[in-house]
């Protein structure tokens, strides 16, 4: 009986230790706004990030499709990138591609989604 105490106790901290090593990398990779998009086939990446994303994450792809990006259909990747080089959180010179005149009036230490919220870029009042 105290053995088997023993290997529950041992399982419950080896799952403990795991758990914050985990979430020790998330954070560090969160840190960078670099994200792993989960596996695709080569059939679902075919697929467009809304179409996935209508189901996997609505309130997300709703406030794209809402917002001044959506209505001119600028593309997911094209500010996050792809599956192989995906960014959470798009750097200044990803928004400099289309918004370059714009960033030369922003202050320089602030992110634009600091000014804009995203996805939506409607000013804050």
């Amino acid at each position: 009986m105290v053995n088997k105490q023993r290997r529950v106790h041992f399982a419950g901290f080896a799952l403990a230790i795991l758990g914050i090593v985990m979430l020790s990398v998330t954070v560090v990779a969160g840190d960078k706004g670099k994200a792993v998009h989960p596996d695709l086939s080569e059939q679902e990446m075919l697929v467009g990030c809304a179409d996935c994303h209508r189901e996997a994450t609505p309130e997300i792809e709703k406030q794209w499709y809402d917002s001044l990006h959506g209505i001119a259909m600028v593309k997911c990747y094209q500010c996050h990138g792809t599956y192989g080089d995906f960014f959470v959180t798009p750097s200044r010179q990803n928004c400099a591609t289309c918004h370059n005149n714009m960033l030369e009036k922003c202050p320089k230490d602030k992110p634009c989604w600091e000014c804009h919220v995203p996805h939506s870029f409607k000013e804050k009042k």
